[in-house]
């Protein structure tokens, strides 16, 4: 039996930055079938500056994934919603919306977490993209979706850390998922240079407070001027500065998909991850990859291989040439 059209929801979100992203769609599905539902949202507290100014978005719950099951339960049960969708894979999760007591609990079978769901869907069986994923989880009501694209509103206001003007491009070169993903610090520097030398444009490193000091090493190695994002950056202040920006040039990590949303080219360099999840909203992007290897989309969080190939040998040329895709 379908779930009943829910008065107040709360959609948790998924822990990592780029799936909290790619959960947009299932919100603005929300919105589209039930208008009258009061939205709230919970996740990383860090998020709230990401989603704000959504105007479907009623409430941000900030939920610190530290806190005991008991504590985190206790803030979801004084929210007083009747209904939860559980963008999380998690046991926890789903042990931690059922001793809230929220009514009506959504989300996906997995290792008989069906026991603690009202409404479960299929575990996931193969790639698939993730917004399309997240969005799925709206037919526990009966009802069908449609996967919109992905938007975040840039705010207007001040940032103390941004270029002056317009003529900059914004380099993410961490990535939360490990060291396969990342692209060795001296290849960046090379194709920074180069891409600098070729359309003079100013580099902008940015990235989590835990990658600042890996910025500052890898500006080290950078012939010409930059600027390095203040290490506890908001997300409205990125959002800001990336909207203006000629593109954004990352791993296959959240800041390609702050990028999608806020409408600013992406240049994703990708690798141990496998596009057949992430790959959406191709319209603006472009994708570099060492072609020549089978091993990419292996989704080990360090690589088995002598030497990261995938990542060792990508040409900075190629992300050189790459970047001329975005200049006029």
């Amino acid at each position: 039996m379908p779930a009943s059209p829910p008065s107040s929801l709360m959609v948790r979100l998924p822990n990592p930055l780029g799936d909290a992203v790619m959960a947009l769609p299932l919100l603005s599905n929300i919105k589209q079938r039930f208008p009258e539902c009061r939205l709230s949202l919970v996740g990383n507290p860090a998020y709230e500056s990401l989603f704000s100014g959504l105007s479907h978005i009623d409430q941000f719950v900030a939920l610190d994934n530290s806190l005991s099951i008991a504590e985190q339960s206790k803030i979801l049960e004084e929210q007083q919603c009747d209904t939860i969708i559980l963008c999380p894979n998690s046991w926890s999760s789903a042990l931690v919306a059922r001793k809230a007591g929220i009514k009506q609990r959504i989300g996906r079978t997995k290792h008989l977490r069906s026991l603690l769901l009202t409404h479960s869907l299929p575990a996931i069986d193969k790639p698939r993209l993730m917004p399309e994923l997240y969005c799925e989880l709206i037919t526990a009501f009966g009802v069908g979706f449609s996967v919109d694209p992905a938007y975040l509103p840039a705010p207007d206001i001040a940032v103390s850390w941004a270029p002056p003007k317009l003529g900059y491009f914004m380099v993410a070169p961490g990535a939360a998922f490990g060291s396969s993903k990342q692209y060795p610090a001296h290849l960046m520097a090379a194709a920074l240079n180069g891409i600098h030398a070729k359309h003079q444009l100013l580099p902008v490193l940015f990235g989590a407070p835990s990658e600042h000091q890996s910025l500052i090493e890898l500006s080290k190695l950078l012939d010409h001027p930059f600027i390095v994002a203040k290490q506890y950056a908001d997300f409205n202040e990125i959002k800001h500065v990336m909207k203006k920006a000629s593109f954004v040039l990352c791993m296959d990590s959240g800041a390609r998909h702050i990028a999608v949303a806020v409408g600013t080219p992406q240049l994703a360099i990708f690798g141990p991850t496998d596009p057949s999840w992430t790959a959406h909203a191709m319209d603006g992007a472009v994708f570099v990859a060492n072609d020549k290897l089978d091993c990419l989309g292996c989704h080990h969080k360090t690589c088995p291989l002598k030497g990261h190939p995938c990542m060792n040998d990508l040409d900075p040329q190629i992300i050189i040439d790459a970047s001329s895709r975005f200049i006029a």
